[in-house]
């Protein structure tokens, strides 16, 4: 797919070029080490270098650090070698129904870098209920101490990139082994669900710089919004000290808003049996 030099499409004041070029060179000297060829990590550097952008801009690096994952992850060690004074500790454990290690209010800042889309429910049945997002957010929130801060990057639902992947006849997923994907606004009803405020969402174009200038025609001769539509999203959200649960409008299933259909259900059934001369059995 061609690229195009779209800046204002692009343009992004986390994505200094300075911080691009950094990132490439300690990809190259890191793939170096590992043995590894032909420059495969570098589609990752500009999303390496927006995420140390947000963490420059909202001081995501300082106090106590918990990366989410290990840190021996290239894009770990990439990020927190612009940071070499941060106290950080990794994370290995199972998000979904696990605690974090650390005490409550212990932690300063939490940095979860294309994590989310990966964490799967915790008893999945017919329909996600996102109940292991819900559980891994709850965590972040009691161990970070008021007033501290989450950075969290994930993959754009409604991106450009994703509408022309349809258009191509292929799946619209980042990666099709993700267990969901989000757009904009189910990631911020989320975090506000369990309690956060968004301090900063943007959309960026991290990975697919195309040339997509067709389907923006398209777009806004539509009246659609080409505003965020970038390939992936970060948001920076902060715990409060009055925390407030905003309600949220996700379609998810529960046994709340299930139970009218379950009980037409055997309703329906209860008629049907009755009607095909089926009569329950008597006890005693």
């Amino acid at each position: 797919m061609d690229t195009t030099a779209d800046i204002d499409l692009f343009h992004s004041i986390y994505a200094q070029q300075s911080a691009i070029d950094e990132v490439n060179k300690l990809i190259d000297s890191s793939e170096a080490g590992l043995g590894i060829g032909g420059g495969g990590s570098h589609f990752d550097a500009r999303r390496m270098a927006i995420s140390v952008g947000y963490m420059k801009a909202f001081g995501l690096h300082k106090g106590y650090c918990v990366e989410i994952g290990s840190l021996d992850y290239l894009t770990a060690k990439v990020v927190w070698s612009f940071f070499p004074q941060a106290q950080v500790v990794g994370t290995g454990h199972d998000l979904r129904n696990t605690p974090m290690p650390f005490p409550d209010g212990s932690v300063d800042n939490v940095v979860c870098l294309e994590v989310i889309e990966h964490i799967s429910d915790i008893r999945y049945r017919q329909a996600t209920t996102l109940d292991g997002i819900f559980y891994f957010l709850e965590e972040v929130f009691r161990v970070l101490r008021v007033g501290g801060r989450a950075l969290i990057s994930t993959p754009n639902a409604a991106s450009l990139w994703s509408m022309m992947q349809v258009l191509r006849g292929q799946p619209p997923m980042m990666y099709e082994w993700h267990f969901r994907e989000f757009t904009m606004s189910e990631l911020r009803q989320i975090v506000e669900h369990c309690g956060f405020q968004v301090v900063e969402h943007n959309s960026e174009y991290a990975w697919h710089l195309w040339d997509f200038s067709f389907l923006t025609r398209f777009m806004e001769e539509a009246n659609f919004s080409c505003v965020h539509r970038g390939d992936d999203q970060f948001i920076v959200i902060e715990k409060p000290a009055v925390s407030e649960r905003k309600p949220h409008s996700l379609n998810l299933p529960s046994s709340i808003r299930d139970y009218p259909r379950q009980l037409g259900l055997k309703t329906f059934a209860r008629k049907l049996k009755w009607k095909l001369g089926v009569r329950p059995v008597p006890t005693r």
